[in-house]
């Protein structure tokens, strides 16, 4: 059974760095700017000792925000196998963010006759203590680059929540401000996780007592 999902997508086709520097909000571009201040450094891993501190800081979002993280043997063969690359920032000799990402194809928006192919955000996490750096803002904008300078047609910044509550709302703010359109698309999922994820989206009692299991799962 179908169910609706959303994302939103940055198109690269035919854009120029400054053309795509220019569509982002006003904030995150003086966001980026003082992270390139604060010397941060975006660049691909290097070491099986950046995949694990990585992964520390993704477990580490992932339980604050009330979700079970995947293993480590997962993500190291994730970050191992040739469809994934990580990305991580550093302050110094520090890792403060990092980035999972995937290259897809417009055909993951059922698209069947797009042959175009794009990156999408896996994964995404930060140390709060350093948010002051703008560790965030500096990542996206790098991997928007990244994508562009590899020749990719589109950057898909992992997924949009729809009818977002709670801290979800900040989210989608987030990744609505880097001049993207939001795109709807439909994914085959069980019948009953498609009844679940309807009452989720449209009644606040059901996003709270999704919450509250997932909650007491971890406990």
């Amino acid at each position: 059974m179908k169910d609706i999902k959303a994302t939103i997508i940055i198109d690269l086709t035919n854009k120029t760095e400054e053309k795509l520097w220019k569509n982002i909000e006003r904030s995150r571009r003086k966001n980026i700017n003082k992270a390139k201040k604060s010397g941060l450094i975006f660049e691909r891993f290097f070491s099986s000792q950046d995949i694990y501190e990585s992964y520390q800081i993704y477990s580490k979002v992932w339980e604050d925000g009330g979700t079970n993280p995947k293993t480590y043997e997962f993500w190291k063969n994730l970050i191992d196998s040739k469809d994934y690359k990580l990305f991580i920032v550093k302050y110094k000799k520090e890792i403060i963010a990092c980035a999972v990402i995937k290259e897809v194809s417009k055909k993951m928006y059922n698209k069947s006759n797009s042959n175009k192919k794009g990156i999408r955000f896996y994964a995404f996490a930060s140390k709060k203590e350093f948010n002051n750096f703008r560790p965030n803002d500096f990542l996206y904008w790098n991997s928007i680059l990244y994508s562009l300078k590899e020749g990719f047609n589109f950057i898909d910044l992992g997924g949009y929540q729809i009818n977002a509550r709670g801290h979800l709302k900040g989210i989608n703010r987030f990744k609505s401000q880097w001049g993207g359109k939001i795109v709807y698309y439909y994914v085959d999922f069980p019948f009953y996780k498609v009844i679940g994820r309807k009452l989720i989206r449209k009644f606040r009692f059901f996003w709270w007592l999704n919450k509250k299991i997932k909650r007491r799962k971890e406990e």
